[in-house]
């Protein structure tokens, strides 16, 4: 699926896929999504936003070292029958999160924590595109305490779900997201809720997951 870029004034869509877009600064983020039905078009309102504070690639390197951690490359979550590849994503023209370039692949934020790193490992995911379901679709439904791998060749970060909620728009926690932590977890996000033709979906599902082994 190609996705269109924003321009200083607008931006047209022509899929029901969903960008999910993180814009602000840690202190107020604002996440706001853009798509629209099939064959339609829709033009963003202009807005000023202020840039992003997300840390260089160095200073990813210096606060995420652990001896096992790593770039993930492959994503599987068995109950929701995910299994794929995973696309480095860092921020577009409008210093927001970009978004996978396929619908059945997921997206991380490479300005985040690497896998099995002390900090957010933050990825996203489509809800569906004008063929169907994508990644996401079941996001959803998992359980707590379902088992979420993140891989590299031969190694691997496991983490453990601990909450899975569904969120309005205005209300996505995205500082928590994004923000520093001694924690080491994953967050999964996808959209959810009903669908509008002029604003996308609703609401934003979250899962939180925590880090149980590393090998």
């Amino acid at each position: 699926m190609e996705r269109q870029r924003l321009d200083s004034t607008s931006f047209v869509v022509r899929s029901k896929t969903l960008k999910l877009v993180f814009l602000g600064t840690i202190g107020f983020l604002v996440w706001s999504a853009q798509a629209e039905a099939p064959e339609k078009s829709f033009i963003m309102p202009k807005a000023e936003f202020a840039e992003p504070l997300v840390l260089t690639s160095k200073q990813v390197d210096r606060q995420s070292f652990h001896s096992n951690s790593f770039v993930p490359s492959r994503l599987v979550i068995p109950s929701i029958d995910v299994d794929t590849s995973i696309e480095a994503v860092g921020k577009d023209e409008a210093g927001r999160m970009d978004t996978p370039s396929n619908v059945n692949q997921v997206g991380w934020y490479q300005y985040g924590a690497k896998a099995g790193a002390t900090g957010n490992v933050v990825l996203s995911g489509h809800l569906d595109d004008l063929n169907g379901p994508a990644i996401f679709a079941n996001l959803g439904q998992l359980p707590i305490g379902e088992v979420v791998t993140l891989q590299q060749d031969d190694q691997v970060a496991t983490y453990e779900v601990a909450s899975v909620k569904q969120y309005r728009l205005d209300q996505v926690p995205l500082a928590s997201i994004f923000a520093a932590t001694q924690a080491k977890r994953i967050q999964l996000i996808t959209c959810a809720g009903p669908y509008d033709e002029k604003l996308g979906y609703r609401d934003r599902i979250v899962v939180t997951a925590h880090l149980i082994e590393t090998k």
